[in-house]
């Protein structure tokens, strides 16, 4: 549902005996475990920085008397005008389509709606109604921004490689391009690097420089990776849209360096704790909890696919942080 805002706010292994087990379980951890179990895989940028910006003027018209149709086609924003009157490429997808008198869709975190009027090439767009999710600041300013000129649309011309919509004094507010679908990618066997994480503080981070998270669902329902420091697992179970994590358990390792990757772990596991729904868009997953506030954002890790078995390596370990913590 949308709610209307003002844009300004907007196994085991072999050999293990039970009794080492109960000799072990639930004593201090004297020498050091084994690293992320995970596969080296060369990652992506959780996202483009924007390219320089540009000063907003007339923009790439075509030539007068060549006019696209505005209306049926999935666009997606190249360029928007920012908080300082320039255009810029936004750092997250944003797109919309216009179709039988509404608006919409997502400008980089939610998805919005307005109805709209067309007068030939003359545009006007009511009050925009979006849904209340929250993502990286430097997409929710992306949102906010591309809101802003979308309500101040009055016109549109056909640009270069799309359209351009123009505000009342001609000024291109938002320039469109066709949408090109990114390739989807699966859920499972992916290594999925997080991006960002909630901090339990009602904000959304990045990731501290140097550190790395990955997360791996396997297709029997079971999910690893590396929390930073220490490995962790948990079981997993999908229903359409939504998924529901076992209670995780890791390794416990300490790393002193860089300075504050245990709180991020914990934040990160913490963060896993409360996730209820899951989506994918392009090469990015998003978990977010029941009340689509976003937990986690990853990026599928470039050209890797997580080798069978891996989620098994270090069952013992797994084991003896369980019985602690019954």
């Amino acid at each position: 549902m949308y709610q209307t805002r003002g844009l300004g706010a907007l196994s085991l292994a072999g050999g293990l005996t039970i009794a080492a087990l109960f000799l072990g379980a639930c004593q201090p951890v004297t020498s050091p475990l084994p690293e992320a179990s995970q596969p080296q895989a060369e990652s992506t940028p959780a996202m483009e920085e924007p390219a320089e910006a540009e000063a907003a003027g007339p923009g790439q018209i075509a030539p007068e008397g060549e006019t696209r149709t505005l209306e049926g086609m999935i666009w997606q924003v190249a360029k928007y005008l920012d908080a300082d009157n320039a255009l810029r490429k936004p750092v997250a997808e944003a797109t919309m389509t216009f179709q039988e008198g509404h608006v919409g869709g997502s400008a980089g975190c939610n998805n919005f709606s307005a109805p709209y009027t067309l007068a030939g090439q003359q545009l006007t767009i009511a009050q925009i109604g979006t849904t209340m999710m929250f993502c990286e600041e430097a997409i929710m300013a992306q949102e906010q921004a591309i809101l802003t000129a979308l309500g101040k649309a009055a016109a549109y011309a056909s640009a270069d490689d799309g359209i351009a919509l123009l505000d009342a004094t001609g000024r291109v507010v938002l320039t469109l391009v066709p949408h090109i679908p990114q390739p989807q990618a699966s859920l499972t066997g992916v290594v999925w690097l997080a991006t960002t994480i909630n901090n339990g503080q009602q904000a959304v981070v990045s990731l501290l420089e140097g550190t790395r998270i990955t997360a791996i669902f396997d297709e029997k329902g079971t999910l690893s990776g590396s929390a930073g420091c220490n490995n962790y697992r948990a079981s997993y179970t999908l229903d359409g849209d939504t998924i529901a994590l076992t209670p995780l358990v890791s390794t416990r390792k300490f790393c002193s360096e860089p300075e504050g990757v245990m709180e991020q772990e914990a934040n990160y596991l913490q963060a896993l704790e409360t996730v209820a729904t899951w989506s994918i868009r392009g090469n990015v997953l998003e978990l977010r909890d029941a009340s689509g506030a976003l937990a986690v954002s990853f990026e599928a890790a470039s050209h890797s696919r997580a080798p069978a078995g891996v989620v098994t390596q270090g069952s013992a370990l797994w084991i003896h942080r369980a019985m602690c913590t019954l």
